[in-house]
């Protein structure tokens, strides 16, 4: 499912919140003019006018339609723009791209999830769609590290 009919323009997006989770990583919840449909896996580009394009994996949960949560460890220009966005800000998204993970091959398995720093973001919307079928699935294990305690 795309954000729109064509996935390549991008539509209009205002930042509802930022919230800062390590001192090189923040969430954004946005708010597109559009409803939003994508499944756990796939990525979306956020365009910064007159700075250039990132590509994200959407952090929020897969079935809520209105917003969309992507989080972004700072590391270069477009990032660092994206990190000082504040509250009613506007930035464009298009996509979603790529293929979502198998989540039906899973059912009746045990899972093991791994992950560390800036990996938790994409996993974030997976494991929101496991917890939300959790019954699916045999049994569910996460693992995660972090480089420091922030």
């Amino acid at each position: 499912m795309y954000l729109s009919k064509n996935p390549y323009r991008p539509i209009r997006t205002e930042v509802l919140a930022v919230i800062e989770e390590t001192p090189t990583i923040k969430t954004l919840r946005l708010k597109p003019e559009e409803s939003i449909s994508f499944e756990t896996g796939q990525f979306v580009e956020m365009t910064v006018p007159g700075v250039g394009e990132f590509p994200f994996t959407p952090s929020s949960r897969p079935f809520e339609k209105e917003t969309l949560d992507v989080s972004v460890m700072k590391v270069g220009k477009v990032t660092e723009k994206i990190h000082n966005l504040k509250t009613g800000d506007v930035v464009g998204l298009r996509g979603p791209f790529g293929t979502g993970y198998p989540i039906e091959d899973f059912k009746g398995k045990e899972i093991l999830v791994v992950g560390d720093g800036c990996g938790f973001a994409p996993l974030r919307s997976l494991m929101y769609e496991f917890f939300h079928r959790s019954g699916e699935f045999k049994k569910l294990l996460f693992r995660g590290g972090c480089r420091t305690p922030q």
